[in-house]
Formats: structure tokens, C-alpha cells, sequence
């Protein structure tokens, strides 16, 4: 009879116990299906991947956010004006006059007029990257350069071949010119039949120079560039001294068939009157178009430091504008196929942001006021026709 109880009392615990278990199961089933219709509704995070953006014709990997608001590349920049210039122009630009800084430490002399006490070219890839020059060319809409490039005379082949692997880096839009520098003709023409295609040009020559006393555009050394320019179909560039008007007109006579171009307060005086003699010259207004009327030199050229440029610029801006008008406008009008812009940057802080936001301002507000059939021409289509048609 124990036994029997015992056995119905188990029965039973079994069955309450399996009602309990059921009850808990059902209880659970609302909150599991709740979570997941609340799942299913969930937005997915940004997922970030890798996509090609170009930048100057340079495809370069860079995070692209998928499902959410596009942002801005990194190289671009609002104009934004901090003087009250009236109109800007708004198109593109082409730098004619461009100093590529060297992969190697180089001194300059200091000039009172050219080199100013402190002035010191960056180290390119220790000092400043070339992405961080396109990246600037980008910001100010800049679309194209002439650049002038440096190297070493006792690393000759090495110096010219690391030149001709960063021109594989650079936009179509940007040209390698070859400073000649201490090579003799023979060398210079087997240095550039070796490299084809990596430059454009020869210069930026100086005559100027006190380590060059004596040279002048038609010398012996001069005129045996000119013909290695003219085999190779080059654009020779240079910068005459004080008083070498002469010397100009004979190089320009001797070789009619190179394409010079020309820069620098030395010779600005006469430049109209050479261009309307001769159909192969041309000129860039860079750094001369931001002085001070009191002043022959180029604000750039006149200062020691990026904070003395900012506030001698910002006191200057509508004084320095006006002089630029009154001085180059007519001539720039008379002659639209034959001047060109550029900035003549070199020196370490030149290629500073805040330098660089200075520059696209003036150089916008000067354009706009030119005719505007001349303003495209002057900012970039001189230069570009000047490489094509070299």
C-alpha cells in the first residue's frame, strides 16, 4: 500500500512539474519573438571600405563611408576670401614658375634682393612630401606646373634617374624642367636622350647669380644649351641680370625656333618690347605681381618669415593689388597669347597652408580684373599651349 502511494504521489509531481515547464516556455515566446522583429529592424553600421579617389590624376586608396553622408576629400578647400576684393575669378590655374624642392639639403647665398636673411629651401621627403604639393596644386585649383629641378652634381646619373621615377608620380599636368647647373653640353644631351620623355625644359637658368659673374643669355655655354634645347624640342627658361637686354635679344635671334620664357623684375620694363619683336618669347608675373609699390623686389623675395609675409600681405593687399592692375593689366590685354601666372615658390614656408590661402586669394582677385577674354589665357592656357606646342 506504501508502496502504491508512493508511486501515485510521483505520478503527479510529474505531471505539475511538466505544467510548470510549459507555462515558463509559452511566457518566454512573446519576448523572444519581440527581439527578433526589433532586430530585423536595426540599421547596419557604416561599414568602411576601400575605394580609388582621384586627386590631381592620381588614384589614391582612401576610406569611402558607405550609408552615410559624403564628406569632402581631404585636398580640397572652400574659397573662402578674407579681403574685400570685390570679384574673383573661379577657373582653373596653371603654376608657370615652380620651384620642386630637392631630395638633398641645398644653400643658397643670401641676396638682399632675392635671398633674405633665414631663407632655406625644404628637403622634399624629409621636410615636405610630394603628395603634400598636389595636395596643395588641389586646393587652389591649380591643374598644372612648370617645375624647376635641382640635383646633384656628384650623384649625376643617380640624382637624374631619381627625378625621371618621380615624374612617374606626378599628374600628366605637371613638367619637369633640368636646372643645367655645372654640366657641360655633351653631358647635359646624353643625361636627357637617356631619360626621355621626363622633361620638358631647361631652367630655371640665373644670371643673376654671383657664383655665374660674367655669364650672360648669349654666351658660349648659353647658346650650346639653346641647341640642345632646340634637338629635343625644349622650352629653355631663364633669369636675365640687370642690363642684358642685348644679350636677351641675341639668344632669342640665334635660336628662333626655341620657345623662351622668361621671368623677373631685371628685364620686366623691356619684356613688351622684346615680345612684339620676337614670336618665341614669353612670360611668366609670379612673385613680382604681391610687392610693395616702394619696393623692386618681390614681397616674397623681401621678408624673413612667414609671419612677417602674413602681416606686410594683410596691411598691403589693396595697395599691392592696385600697383599689380596699373602696372600689368594693359600689357597682359595688348599681348593675352604671351604672359602667364605663376608663384615662384622655393623657400620653406612658401609652401606653407596659410601662405598658400594668401596667394589664391590675391592671384584670384588680380585675374578678375583683367578683360575676360584674357583671364583663362593669363591663369592657365598660355602655359598649357607653351608645353603643347613646344
Amino acid at each position: 500500500m506504501k508502496k502504491e502511494c508512493r508511486t501515485f504521489l510521483l505520478v503527479i509531481f510529474i505531471v505539475l512539474f511538466s505544467f510548470f515547464l510549459l507555462a515558463c516556455a509559452q511566457q518566454q515566446m512573446p519576448i523572444s519573438q519581440e527581439s527578433v522583429e526589433m532586430a530585423s529592424e536595426t540599421v547596419p553600421a557604416p561599414v568602411l571600405e576601400t575605394s580609388p579617389i582621384e586627386t590631381n590624376n592620381l588614384t589614391v586608396n582612401q576610406p569611402a563611408i558607405q550609408e552615410t553622408k559624403v564628406q569632402e576629400l581631404k585636398c580640397s578647400r572652400k574659397f573662402s576670401p578674407q579681403f574685400n576684393a570685390g570679384s574673383y575669378y573661379q577657373d582653373a590655374l596653371f603654376d608657370a614658375h615652380f620651384h620642386m624642392p630637392p631630395a638633398f639639403e641645398d644653400e643658397h647665398e643670401e641676396s638682399p634682393l632675392f635671398f633674405p636673411k633665414g631663407f632655406r629651401v625644404p628637403v622634399l621627403g624629409k621636410e615636405i612630401t610630394l603628395n603634400e604639393i598636389l595636395c596643395t596644386f588641389d586646393k587652389e585649383k591649380v591643374i598644372g606646373a612648370i617645375t624647376f629641378n635641382t640635383w646633384e652634381y656628384e650623384k649625376q646619373e643617380q640624382s637624374i634617374q631619381n627625378l625621371a621615377d618621380m615624374k612617374k608620380q606626378l599628374p600628366a599636368g605637371v613638367h619637369l624642367f633640368l636646372m643645367p647647373a655645372e654640366l657641360e653640353a655633351k653631358e647635359l644631351d646624353e643625361a636627357i636622350s637617356s631619360h626621355k620623355g621626363v622633361f620638358d625644359g631647361f631652367g630655371e637658368i640665373v644670371f643673376y647669380d654671383p657664383d655665374r659673374e660674367g655669364a650672360t643669355p648669349d654666351d658660349r655655354i648659353s647658346l650650346e644649351i639653346n641647341n640642345i634645347a632646340e634637338k629635343h624640342k625644349f622650352i629653355v627658361m631663364f633669369h636675365p641680370d640687370s642690363g642684358q637686354e642685348t644679350n636677351v635679344e641675341n639668344a632669342l635671334k640665334k635660336n628662333p625656333n626655341v620657345k623662351f620664357l622668361l621671368h623677373g623684375p631685371q628685364i620686366e620694363d623691356s619684356i613688351t618690347a622684346l615680345i612684339e619683336k620676337y614670336p618665341n618669347l614669353y612670360y611668366s608675373i609670379d612673385t613680382i605681381l604681391i610687392r610693395k609699390p616702394s619696393f623692386k623686389g618681390p614681397l616674397m623675395y623681401t621678408v624673413t618669415s612667414k609671419e612677417e609675409y602674413q602681416r606686410e600681405f594683410t596691411q598691403n593687399f589693396d595697395v599691392m593689388l592696385n600697383d599689380a592692375v596699373n602696372k600689368w593689366k594693359r600689357r597682359i590685354e595688348q599681348h593675352p597669347d604671351r604672359f602667364m601666372w605663376g608663384t615662384d615658390r622655393a623657400g620653406d614656408w612658401h609652401f606653407d597652408e596659410d601662405v598658400s590661402v594668401l596667394l589664391e586669394e590675391y592671384t584670384r582677385a588680380f585675374i578678375a580684373r583683367l578683360d575676360p577674354e584674357v583671364q583663362e589665357k593669363f591663369a592657365y592656357k598660355n602655359a598649357e599651349r607653351l608645353i603643347a606646342e613646344r
